[in-house]
């Protein structure tokens, strides 16, 4: 624990004190409720979710500084997250902080696949192959694989520290 948080750690010690931030629509809240953060838990997450927000509370201030604290994002495409506030705040702020650490940050769960198009800045989010489409009607067995690939992609998202001048110069004097 350090600064009363809980820290995790990945291979090259930089620590985070969420797994994921997990942003989605309201209207995806019993699939995000019932499914998404149960097994997450289960598979040992730590996620900072829209329910952690303090009403109140400034949203940029509060979304942003999640983020910055937590190791990759994770959005959940379903309908309703063109509306959602919270959703085009996280976008924004997940794109400065990819840029800030110059690494990609995010994975997209879709839900729905009907609802990329209007969703804003959907072409930011997805990259690559950091996105994975959940099984709505699947079997037991394409939803198993479906969280064997998810756990597979949200851990091969590099988001080691950047080792900065600084850094260097700090690490250097401690080993002087």
């Amino acid at each position: 624990m350090r600064n009363g948080y809980t820290v995790i750690q990945n291979s090259n010690d930089w620590s985070y004190k969420y797994h994921a931030y997990l942003a989605y629509s309201y209207e995806g809240q019993e699939f995000i409720a019932d499914t998404v953060l149960p097994k997450l838990s289960e598979l040992g997450y730590k996620v900072f979710s829209q329910e952690d927000i303090i009403p109140g509370l400034n949203l940029c201030s509060v979304i942003g500084n999640a983020i910055h604290v937590s190791r990759c994002v994770l959005f959940v495409v379903s309908s309703g997250c063109e509306d959602s506030n919270e959703w085009t705040i996280a976008v924004h702020m997940a794109n400065e902080e990819a840029i800030q650490r110059r690494k990609h940050i995010t994975l997209v769960l879709l839900y729905d696949y009907n609802f990329v198009d209007g969703i804003p800045d959907a072409d930011k989010l997805i990259h690559q192959d950091y996105f994975i489409q959940f099984p709505l009607h699947g079997s037991d067995h394409e939803v198993t694989a479906f969280w064997i690939d998810f756990e597979y992609k949200l851990n091969s998202i590099d988001n080691s520290a950047i080792e900065t001048s600084m850094t260097c110069l700090a690490r250097n004097n401690e080993r002087s």
